[in-house]
């Protein structure tokens, strides 16, 4: 079976209320993203050596070896980095 989707150029996909609500959300993050960045960027830099050791420690975990496509490159690179870093090469 085969499904063709046409959009006609009268079709609104949001109604007013939704329009509405989006353009408050962004709205609300021009205001707010900024002050969410500082307070990141605020927090990052006072970490201590072992605290930022221990994230990127939580990071490398989140990595999955089985994911389609991914065979550990970006993985590999960054340890490359860390262990750059850690010899002040």
């Amino acid at each position: 079976m085969e499904v063709e989707l046409i959009m006609s150029s009268n079709v609104r996909l949001l109604d007013a209320e939704g329009r509405a609500q989006g353009k408050r959300w962004l709205d609300s993050w021009k205001r707010l993203g900024p002050i969410l960045e500082q307070e990141r960027w605020d927090r990052i830099v006072a970490l201590t050596d072992a605290e930022a050791q221990q994230d990127a420690v939580r990071l490398f975990e989140l990595w999955q070896p089985d994911w389609p496509t991914d065979e550990g490159e970006g993985l590999l690179l960054h340890q490359r980095v860390f262990a750059r870093a850690r010899h002040g090469a």
